[in-house]
């Protein structure tokens, strides 16, 4: 998604910066009809100057757009980083309940993002057992016989709290 919104962005950017090359060019051009070729007045003129009206007008309304999704993207970063500072922070109060040891927590949080054994003891510089072994004490103080079952319990009470505060928001529209 990210490497979208910039590529999208940079692509308007290169329409922008083509079409203020197309002004360019017609500025020049309607310069030389009016100072050297006395085309001041004529059909041919008019239609140049509508049309550089025109890209004119294209460019400012694309860069005044460009900006606001610019600043729509702004907004969208801080809201997302908001929201995964508190994911962060409720999994985190979770495995403190849990009284994880901070090898466990690192663990926790490599299982979290998806990474297989092999790759965690990689990461941590320990034996694939090592991880393993971890991974198989965090899942008893966690109460759940799995990595699924601890993905699962880890975002369950987040995914409850967005599911009655949903529901709330909907009993106060239909009460009020």
């Amino acid at each position: 998604m990210k490497r979208d919104s910039k590529r999208t962005i940079r692509r308007q950017q290169v329409a922008l910066i083509a079409l203020a090359g197309a002004i360019v060019f017609f500025i020049y051009d309607l310069v030389v009809d009016v100072l050297l070729e006395g085309e001041f007045g004529t059909a041919h003129f008019f239609i140049e100057l509508v049309v550089f009206v025109g890209v004119s007008m294209a460019l400012v309304f694309g860069a005044r757009d460009l900006r606001r999704v610019r600043r729509r993207l702004e907004a969208e970063k801080k809201i997302t980083k908001f929201f995964s500072q508190q994911l962060a922070e409720s999994i985190e109060e979770q495995m403190d309940e849990w009284e994880m040891t901070r090898s466990e927590k690192d663990v926790a949080w490599l299982i979290i993002k998806g990474y297989r054994f092999l790759e965690i003891a990689e990461f941590r510089n320990v034996k694939e057992s090592t991880a393993r072994l971890q991974a198989t004490s965090l899942y008893a103080k966690a109460a759940v016989s799995g990595r699924a079952e601890f993905v699962a319990e880890m975002l369950l009470p987040l995914l409850l709290s967005a599911t009655e505060s949903s529901e709330n928001n909907g009993k106060e529209t239909q009460d009020g």
